[in-house]
């Protein structure tokens, strides 16, 4: 219930803040520096607030971090001038580390073998926040544009005393004392480490051209649509929403069926080429109804390929390594979070909008020219898969 207050809090706003920027009167690469600021902060932020929470516990971290992204959601309802926008990502991004602690937390109160079931459904709970968030966001707007930010300020309110009323805090022994380290932030020892090997030097690489890819579209999807389908915020908010249910779709109920009569590569391969076709189709898109289309089409491909791409990272190492390995690839997410806004702010200030759905779509196809280079042999590699089973 907690996570799925803060999902939906900050899901309803997130597709708002661009048109927030521009109203204000930022252009598309200024709108791109102020949706990277939280990600710079929560690349420093979120090992440190773990590394708080073992030593101070969980609940008192988490009620400080949620309070944190109250007063960032309160901050953007009353922003008159750039510099508020500016102080609210910063304060939401730098102590608002919510969902680092939440997972810790579920790990601390989870018996290890039910552990991924468990972690299963706080995806799945991520997955609803992503459908309901942006739907609320978007109705708020009918009666102002601070509107969709205050209900997100009432949902944190609401999971803050959630927090006080029914989450013990779970762990007993807390640490005398705590280091940190330049590796808790970007394990470089860990990254040098896995890059010696070709082959998961070659899945990390793929991995991160798909995040780069789509969250170089993703990240500034709400500005391209803005001006090349004319469309509002409202409108904006719908899509996200009609994408975050697909993909929960997707996911959930056809992943598993599709693997069992095609093979892990191939399905990821249509995943890609889906997700291509879809950028091609954007190119063109000038009408609010049709971009549903198109959204179709990236909604299974981002639902496929990230899943199959993540377990092909975990296994290509060790069991025991596998959290090192996620560790460094969710390094490697939070430089794209932090890159792709700024580089797609600037595409769509200086160049024709159609830009930004091409170069997604060569960044894409960039995946069909590294397979081999990631999976040296994949004909080999699903047999292998299949002795296994």
């Amino acid at each position: 219930m907690i996570q799925f207050t803060e999902v939906l809090g900050f899901s309803s706003v997130m597709p708002i803040i661009p048109f927030l920027g521009l109203s204000l009167g930022l252009n598309a690469f200024q709108v791109g520096l102020i949706l990277s600021i939280f990600s710079i902060c929560q690349l420093f932020a979120s090992p440190i607030t773990g590394k708080l929470s073992d030593r101070f516990g969980r609940k008192p971290l988490l009620l400080f971090s949620q309070t944190s992204t109250l007063i960032g959601f309160v901050l953007m309802g009353l922003a008159t001038n750039v510099w508020i926008l500016v102080a609210a990502r910063l304060v939401d991004g730098l102590l608002g580390s919510n969902m680092t602690v939440s997972q810790a937390y579920i790990s601390d109160v989870t018996n290890p073998k039910h552990r991924t079931k468990v972690y299963g459904y706080s995806s799945a709970i991520f997955g609803a926040g992503l459908i309901f968030g942006p739907v609320i966001g978007g109705l708020l707007l009918s009666i102002n544009f601070s509107a969709p930010f205050f209900f997100a300020a009432g949902i944190s309110l609401l999971s803050i005393i959630l927090v006080i009323i029914f989450l013990p805090e779970s762990i007993d022994k807390k640490e005398e004392k705590i280091a940190f380290r330049i590796g808790d932030i970007i394990p470089i020892e860990e990254t040098i480490q896995f890059f010696k090997s070709a082959r998961i030097r070659g899945v990390i690489v793929v991995f991160f051209i798909y995040n780069f890819g789509f969250f170089l579209f993703i990240n500034t999807f709400a500005i391209f649509a803005n001006r090349q389908i004319l469309v509002t915020a409202q409108e904006v908010t719908f899509y996200m929403a009609w994408l975050g249910l697909l993909r929960v779709i997707f996911q959930s109920a056809l992943i598993n069926p599709i693997l069992k009569k095609v093979s892990e590569n191939k399905t990821l391969g249509i995943g890609v080429f889906t997700m291509i076709f879809a950028m091609i189709f954007l190119i063109f898109s000038t009408s609010y109804w049709i971009v549903y289309i198109p959204f179709f089409f990236l909604a299974f491909g981002t639902g496929v390929v990230r899943p199959i791409l993540t377990s092909k990272l975990t296994k290509s190492v060790k069991k025991e390594e596998t959290g090192s390995l996620l560790g460094v690839a969710n390094v490697f997410t939070s430089i794209v979070q932090i890159i792709s806004p700024i580089l797609g702010g600037l595409i769509l200030h200086f160049l024709p909008t159609q830009t930004l759905p091409v170069i997604s779509a060569v960044i894409f196809t960039l995946i069909f020219l590294l397979w081999k280079y990631a999976f040296k042999n994949p004909a080999k590699e699903e047999k292998e898969q299949l002795i296994k089973t």
